[in-house]
């Protein structure tokens, strides 16, 4: 008797648990999803701080996992799109006047105003300057793209997740010296629950509608060659 009593008990304990979890909000079931995976979090312009970080001439020159052609490309075409939707950008470089040399000129061009932070600690979040920047910002999701992808860019984004932050790293407008090295950094950041994305799909992102006022600029800034061939079929065919 005393047997199937505890059963009976065990039965409904779980029959309302169950029913206690069912009856929970959408809501309430999607933020806790999200909480577990990142990816699940969509960027927000209003939410997010662009961080690059050692696009320095010494140091790209010696990109092997993409063209140095179009690493260059990708950053600034960020940078611009970043800019266009009101989204802070923050500038750092290692030793600028030392063996990496000065941020790519292109970069800077794209820019103005916004000044780079020197340091000289590895880490770019453990620099007081470039942390103390990104805090003013407010936001909480920081987009890292950097040379090289498994230490500029990958330290960066690890300590500011373990802060709390909702880091990702932008796969294309970041580089590095051989395939090992791209396949160990991406491993350490797949591993920390750190999102890689690529340059256009991040401010598209942002960006969330193509009827939203600033589309045009940032689908110019972003200056992607099939977009680019696709208005001038589609202007070609409306002159007719």
């Amino acid at each position: 008797m005393k047997i199937r009593q505890l059963l009976s008990a065990s039965l409904l304990g779980l029959a309302t648990l169950s029913a206690a979890s069912v009856s929970l909000p959408a809501a309430a079931a999607t933020t806790a999803a999200a909480q577990q995976n990142a990816n699940l979090s969509m960027l927000s312009r209003d939410n997010a701080v662009l961080l690059l970080v050692d696009h320095q001439v010494g140091l790209i020159s010696g990109v092997r996992d993409t063209t140095v052609g179009d690493l260059k490309h990708n950053v600034v075409a960020l940078a611009k799109a970043a800019r266009t939707l009101g989204v802070p950008v923050i500038v750092t470089a290692t030793m600028p006047d030392g063996m990496w040399g000065p941020t790519m000129p292109e970069l800077t061009a794209a820019l103005p105003g916004v000044q780079v932070i020197s340091r000289t600690v590895i880490n770019a979040w453990e620099d007081p300057k470039v942390r103390a920047a990104i805090e003013k910002t407010g936001r909480k999701q920081i987009i890292v793209a950097g040379v090289s992808l498994e230490i500029c860019a990958s330290f960066p984004a690890l300590s500011a997740k373990a802060a709390g932050y909702d880091t990702r790293v932008v796969l294309d407008a970041s580089g590095t010296f051989n395939e090992a090295k791209r396949t160990a950094g991406l491993q350490r950041l797949l591993g920390a629950g750190i999102p890689v994305t690529d340059y256009a799909t991040a401010a598209v992102e942002m960006l969330r509608s193509n009827v939203d006022p600033k589309a045009g600029q940032v689908y110019g800034d972003l200056d992607m060659p099939f977009a680019t061939l696709v208005w001038q079929m589609q202007s070609g065919f409306s002159k007719k």
